[in-house]
C-alpha cells in the first residue's frame, strides 16, 4: 500500500523572487495514479486522498496563505484523472463505446448550473468537429473485402464467413464515391448541435426591439465540414430568420487546419506501439476459425502481419452506427473482448498521433496554438464591439483533439506513458466523437461590465485550472490571462 509520503517527492520549488510554483514528478504522477486505483474499490477512497493531499500541503503552505491555490490546482488534476477515467465495466456498458472515434454523438441532459445572478449570454465562440460520415478511403474497404472473396472463390469460409463476406462486400458498394462523405445522421447530429444551442443561450440568437444577430461561421475546405456548418447554419436561420451569417470555407483560415508548420510527429515510433500493442494482446485464432475453415490458409491469406486486415475490420465494424440508412448489423463479428483490444489499438493510435502523450503530445498541442489565439481574438472583438454574437468554426478530430488539450480541459490533457493503461485516463469516444463540440459561452454583468465564461464539452459542462469563486463559470480576465501565457510558452 502506497503512504502520503511515497506519492509525491521533489514537488515544489522557490524560484528568485520567493514566489511558489509547483512541479509535478512523473514518478509523483503516476504514483498517485496506482493509489487512486488501489484505492477504487473504496467509496471513500477519493475524500481519503484530498486528506493526505491537504495534511501533506497544510505544514508546507499554511503560513504562506498559499495553500487554497496550490491545494485547488494540484486536486484538479488528480480529480481530471478520476472523472476521465474509463474502465472495463464502463466499456462493456455501452457497445457505441467499441466504435471509438466513430462513436456517433449523443446529448446526455445533464443539467446546467444556473446563471450567476445579474448576468446574461450575449457571445458564443465555438468549434465543432464534422458529423458522422463513412470511412475516408477505399483501402478500409478493399482490404478485407479482397481477402475474403479469395477465401470465398476458394471454398474457404465457413457459413458465418460468407454471411461476413457479404455484409463488408455490401458496406463496400455503399461507399463506394461516398468515402469521407457526411451521412444524413452526420447532418442531423449538427442539426441537433444548432437547435440545443439556440434553445439554451436564446438571448445571444435574439434580434428583439432591432437588436443585430450576425454571426461568422467558417469550416476547412473539406465537403463534410461544409456541409456541417451548414446544417447547423440551416438550423439557426430556421429559428429565426432574422439572423445573419457570413460563411466561408477557405484555404488561409490556417488555424481551422493545424495550420503551425512545426508540427512534428514521430509516425514510425507511434505506429510501432500500438502495432506492438494488437500483437501483444489479440489472439486472432478465434476470429479465424469462425470464418475460415482452413486456418492455415487463413493465416497465409491475412500474412505475416494481419495488422491491417483486422483494424479494417475493426474500422467497418465501428462505423456501422455511423450509417443510420443501411439496415444492417456487425456487432456478431468480433466479441466484446477482442472489440475491447481493438479499440484500444485505435485509441492509442489517436492518442499518440494528436492527444497529449509524452511522444507527441507537446507537438501536437503546439499544433493547436493558431487556433486557440484565433478564439481569444475573436473573444476580444466580440467584447469590445459587440458587433458578433458567436464564431462558429467546423474541422476535424485531429484539430478538436490538440485544442482541448492544449487548453487543459478536464480530462482531456492527461499524459500517460504505459500505452496499456491509455484507456483509464483517455478514451476517444469521450474526448471526440462524431460531432464533438467545444462552446465557450460569454456572460455580461450590465451594471459592472464584468464578463464571465463557462465551457462546454459536448454540450457538458467543463472545469479548466483556473481559479474562479464562481465554478464552473469563471472570470474572463482570468481565462484570457491562463490562455494567452500558454501560447507564449
Amino acid at each position: 500500500m502506497l503512504t502520503s509520503q511515497g506519492i509525491w517527492q521533489n514537488r515544489l520549488q522557490w524560484n528568485n523572487e520567493g514566489d511558489i510554483f509547483y512541479k509535478i514528478t512523473n514518478n509523483a504522477f503516476n504514483n498517485m495514479k496506482q493509489f487512486y486505483f488501489q484505492q477504487k474499490a473504496n467509496k471513500n477512497g477519493v475524500c481519503y486522498i484530498r486528506k493526505i493531499l491537504f495534511a501533506w500541503l497544510k505544514p508546507v503552505y499554511f503560513q504562506e496563505n498559499k495553500i487554497a491555490f496550490c491545494f485547488s490546482v494540484l486536486f484538479f488534476l488528480f480529480s481530471t484523472i478520476i472523472q476521465a477515467q474509463t474502465t472495463k465495466e464502463e466499456f462493456f456498458s455501452n457497445q457505441e463505446f467499441a466504435s471509438g472515434i466513430y462513436k456517433t454523438y449523443s446529448n446526455e441532459n445533464t443539467g446546467m448550473t444556473p446563471i450567476p445572478k445579474g448576468y446574461k449570454p450575449f457571445y458564443i465562440s465555438h468549434y465543432g468537429r464534422h458529423g458522422s460520415r463513412w470511412l475516408t478511403s477505399a483501402r478500409y474497404y478493399e482490404n478485407p473485402n479482397n481477402i475474403l472473396q479469395k477465401a470465398h472463390n476458394a471454398g474457404k469460409l465457413t457459413a458465418f464467413g460468407e454471411n461476413v463476406y457479404s455484409r463488408v462486400k455490401l458496406l463496400g458498394e455503399d461507399a463506394e464515391g461516398r468515402y469521407g462523405a457526411l451521412s444524413q445522421l452526420g447532418a442531423l447530429e449538427h442539426r441537433g448541435i444548432a437547435g440545443r444551442m439556440f434553445h439554451s443561450f436564446p438571448e445571444v440568437f435574439s434580434t428583439k426591439k432591432g437588436r443585430k444577430c450576425y454571426i461568422y461561421s467558417r469550416s476547412t475546405d473539406v465537403p463534410r465540414c461544409i456541409l456541417s456548418m451548414a446544417a447547423n447554419n440551416e438550423r439557426l436561420k430556421e429559428l429565426n430568420p432574422d439572423i445573419e451569417i457570413f460563411r466561408e470555407a477557405v484555404d488561409r483560415n490556417t488555424y481551422l487546419n493545424n495550420g503551425n508548420p512545426n508540427r512534428k510527429i514521430y509516425k514510425d515510433s507511434i505506429s510501432a506501439i500500438y502495432h506492438n500493442f494488437f500483437n501483444k494482446h489479440f489472439n486472432t485464432t478465434r476470429f479465424l476459425s469462425s470464418v475460415f475453415n482452413d486456418i492455415p490458409y487463413a493465416k497465409e491469406l491475412t500474412g505475416q502481419d494481419p495488422f491491417d486486415f483486422f483494424f479494417r475490420m475493426y474500422s467497418l465494424v465501428a462505423n456501422v452506427p455511423d450509417l443510420c440508412h443501411l439496415d444492417i448489423s456487425m456487432s456478431d463479428i468480433f466479441t466484446r473482448d477482442e472489440l475491447f483490444i481493438l479499440w484500444q489499438t485505435s485509441n492509442l493510435k489517436m492518442y499518440y498521433n494528436c492527444g497529449p502523450s509524452s511522444l507527441n503530445g507537446m507537438a501536437a498541442k503546439n499544433s493547436a496554438k493558431l487556433l486557440l489565439k484565433n478564439i481569444l481574438d475573436c473573444a476580444d472583438n466580440a467584447i469590445k464591439k459587440g458587433n458578433v454574437a458567436a464564431d462558429l468554426r467546423f474541422g476535424h478530430d485531429v484539430y478538436t483533439i490538440p485544442l482541448l488539450a492544449l487548453m487543459d480541459i478536464q480530462g482531456m490533457n492527461v499524459m500517460e506513458p504505459e500505452p496499456d493503461k491509455v484507456y483509464r485516463v483517455w478514451s476517444d469516444f469521450k474526448v471526440s466523437p462524431m460531432g464533438v463540440n467545444l462552446q465557450i459561452v460569454f456572460f455580461r454583468n450590465k451594471k459592472t461590465g464584468d464578463v464571465i465564461v463557462k465551457l462546454l464539452h459536448c454540450e457538458k459542462e467543463v472545469k479548466i485550472p483556473v481559479t474562479t469563486d464562481i465554478a464552473p463559470y469563471y472570470h474572463w480576465k482570468d481565462v484570457e490571462t491562463y490562455y494567452r501565457t500558454k501560447l507564449a510558452e
